[in-house]
């Protein structure tokens, strides 16, 4: 018998009804005839006849106990019959659509989608697409003629929830999708969908099915026989079509080519489903785009747990909110220059918001920001609102100037803020990290700081309007409000007029550490919060803006150099308030620092703060006091002296003390400047009256100013 004689005489067996129903009955158990009798309306010679012809054909066996069962060439068959079985069921839609250019491997499988639901209308197809897209958890994967902008509301809102989406449409249709008339919102909205890291998108020559499919359903139809998609086909959530349709899907990723696009103002947030854990790492271009930059950030940090900023973004207007543990971080050049660039424009001024690039409102969770250089923003840089682990480091942050940017605060200023650590609400409870950033608030010169009002800045009594918006006021980093440990090591921050570093309001579980920083100024100072010292190089308080307990501070190894009129080093102030529950900075070490000001104020000043160590700093350069100990006292309220401070083996030989003159004794008040009969005093060290018992070991050659109570001063 011949190949094709023996497929003729199968299919002619097995295309008798009751040849192929006692095949399906032996396939699920064996049999014997009086079995076969029960389920089958047949005598016993039609059952024996029909048995006898499977037998002859190889499909069937009996065994001695007299049961028929399938041979292995009865199951083949059967399982090849199915194939045909499903074209057959489903015979109209096949008169009319092809499987042509379905590759083979699957065509021979397609019995797979035996359990599917036939879709006969159009409107019935996008509804299932729909669902689809509205029921998504994890992923959404798309193969499609062109996009389908009808759903493109339900796929963003997909987006928002954190789903993933892999989307393969043909090469000519993925530059130019069709919105002719759509609204603004419609591009924004289809924009997202092309540039969001969560879509992830390839491109072929044809696409020669329509497939949609979730973790849970699948929607599938097949072209006509003119190559179109009249929306008629398939739809099923059992797994062997699930498995069908993915597999499928797989077999078209891999032939397809990574589509590489140029990422479309307002950004969403997109928030990861319930139950899925987030990929680890994404790697995401930016454009340059203010439209699409800011939003392809958001989902990237929404989503993963590793981001990778590549190029330069430009955010516009826009922050980028981290709400959950992540990692971001920027391409570096050898020697750990940031190549990746990050900034925004188009803010409106003045500016009454907070505003910030980056804002990390993330409760519990461990957030760090890397290697990114940050060329222009508003108000603050990088903000800290709530974290359990606060990483900022090896970044860039620079202005090419101040002016024209900042939160205004009526009379103290527009305030610019390169690294900020301070609650919206309550308490920064976690830790913080500020390690190895580079800060400067005027990169470049004539628009960087160095403009001048006449000469007036060379004036001590000038002081900038800062309710005209003047003069801006800089911080490089600030802190504010922690209760967890603080660490700011290594930052090198030029060019904050008013602080280069400060840390303010901390709890005493704080434990704040500021050491081996560099902080160097070139501009005018611009006498923050109506302070007598124009700017501060680090600065130290307890109760400001609420009434905090104080905190521990070391202030070590740091080198700063301020070369503008009446700046001051490092500044350790009390409570600037007297409400229960504010106090002192009691206990705190100022050690080791290198302070050069080159006509300053003064250069280590402790007011309302008790047992300080300040020992082995150098002081040089030009003030009216190297070192200062001052406090405050009113009958019947807190204690506010300077209480039991250590000042000792401080280098001050190279520090010439400016000689009173018109300015100090306008302001001899025995706060601002020491009072004489004659006007004003200055010296090396000055305790005021308010200081008591404090501990002074100064060099010989130095003077020393006491008007305070049982303070011990002594040369060695």
């Amino acid at each position: 018998m011949s190949e094709l004689e023996r497929l003729y005489e199968l299919l002619f067996e097995v295309s008798n009804e009751y040849r192929h129903g006692i095949l399906l009955f032996v396939q699920k158990r064996a049999m014997r005839i009086t079995d076969m009798k029960k389920e089958l309306a047949l005598t016993y010679p039609e059952i024996r006849r029909h048995v006898s012809r499977l037998q002859d054909t190889g499909l069937i066996q009996r065994n001695i106990e007299g049961y028929y069962r399938l041979t292995p060439y009865g199951e083949s068959s059967l399982l090849l019959l199915q194939e045909l079985q499903f074209l057959s069921a489903n015979r109209e839609y096949f008169l009319t659509h092809t499987l042509a250019d379905i590759p083979p491997v699957f065509v021979k499988r397609i019995s797979e989608l035996g359990e599917s639901e036939s879709i006969s209308s159009p409107i019935d197809f996008f509804r299932h697409t729909e669902n689809l897209l509205k029921e998504s958890k994890e992923h959404v994967w798309l193969l499609v003629d062109q996009f389908p902008t009808n759903l493109l509301s339900t796929i963003v809102n997909a987006i928002d929830r954190g789903v993933r989406f892999k989307i393969i449409e043909p090469r000519e249709r993925t530059l130019n999708p069709d919105l002719e008339g759509g609204t603004s919102e419609e591009t924004r909205a289809l924009s997202r969908t092309r540039h969001t890291p969560l879509v992830e998108q390839r491109m072929v020559d044809e696409v020669h099915a329509y497939l949609l499919m979730s973790e849970a359903r699948c929607v599938l139809a097949l072209q006509t026989r003119e190559g179109q998609y009249d929306f008629k086909g398939f739809a099923a959530a059992d797994e062997s079509s699930l498995n069908w349709c993915k597999e499928l899907f797989a077999h078209n990723w891999d032939e397809a080519e990574q589509r590489i696009v140029r990422p479309e103002t307002r950004v969403l947030r997109g928030r990861v489903s319930r139950g899925s854990r987030p990929s680890n790492r994404i790697v995401v271009v930016g454009q340059e785009r203010p439209e699409v930059d800011a939003q392809a950030v958001q989902d990237a940090v929404d989503n993963y747990d590793e981001v990778i900023l590549r190029g330069t973004f430009n955010f516009g207007s826009s922050s980028v909110l981290i709400s959950r543990s992540v990692s971001v971080r920027g391409d570096s050049e050898e020697g750990d220059t940031p190549k990746t660039v990050v900034y925004k424009k188009g803010w409106r001024f003045p500016f009454t918001e907070w505003d910030s690039v980056l804002r990390i409102d993330a409760e519990g969770a461990d957030v760090t920001v890397e290697n990114i250089q940050f060329t222009d923003f508003n108000h603050v840089c990088i903000w800290g609102v709530r974290c359990r682990n606060l990483n900022i480091r090896k970044n860039r942050i620079t202005l090419m100037t101040g002016y024209g940017r900042g939160m205004s605060f009526g009379a103290f200023g527009d305030i610019v803020i390169g690294i900020n650590v301070w609650p919206a609400t309550g308490i920064f409870s976690g830790r913080v990290e500020i390690v190895d950033n580079y800060i400067d608030f005027a990169r470049s010169g004539a628009f960087g700081g160095f403009l001048t009002r006449g000469g007036l800045e060379e004036d001590p009594e000038y002081r900038p309007d800062l309710f005209s918006h003047e003069y801006y006021m800089g911080f490089g980093i600030a802190v504010h409000q922690s209760s967890g440990p603080v660490n700011i090591e290594n930052n090198t921050v030029l060019n904050a007029n008013a602080r280069g570093i400060a840390v303010t309001g901390n709890l005493p579980t704080a434990d704040v550490m500021i050491r081996r920083n560099t902080v160097v100024s070139d501009l005018y100072g611009s006498y923050p919060f109506s302070s007598p010292e124009a700017g501060a190089g680090i600065l130290a308080q307890s109760a400001w803006g609420f009434p905090s307990p104080g905190f521990n501070v070391e202030i070590k190894g740091n080198s700063i150099k301020l070369d503008k009129l009446n700046y001051s080093g490092i500044v350790v102030l009390g409570p600037v308030m007297e409400r229960e529950g504010a106090d002192k900075l009691r206990g705190g070490t100022i050690r080791n620092n290198r302070i050069l000001l080159r006509d300053g104020y003064e250069g280590i000043h402790i007011r309302k703060c008790d047992e300080f160590e300040v020992t082995e700093n150098r002081i040089s350069g030009i003030a009216y006091y190297g070192i200062r100990v001052s406090g405050r006292r009113k009958p019947g309220e807190q204690d506010l002296r300077a209480l039991n401070n250590l000042v000792e083996a401080n280098d001050m030989r190279e520090l010439v003390v400016k000689k009173p003159d018109e300015y100090s004794d306008n302001h001899a008040d025995g706060r601002m400047f020491a009072a004489t009969p004659s006007g004003s005093a200055s010296a090396h060290i000055w305790l005021d009256s308010n200081s008591r018992e404090n501990v002074i070991r100064h060099r010989e050659g130095e003077t020393v100013i006491d008007e305070g109570e049982k303070n011990r001063v002594t040369h060695t």
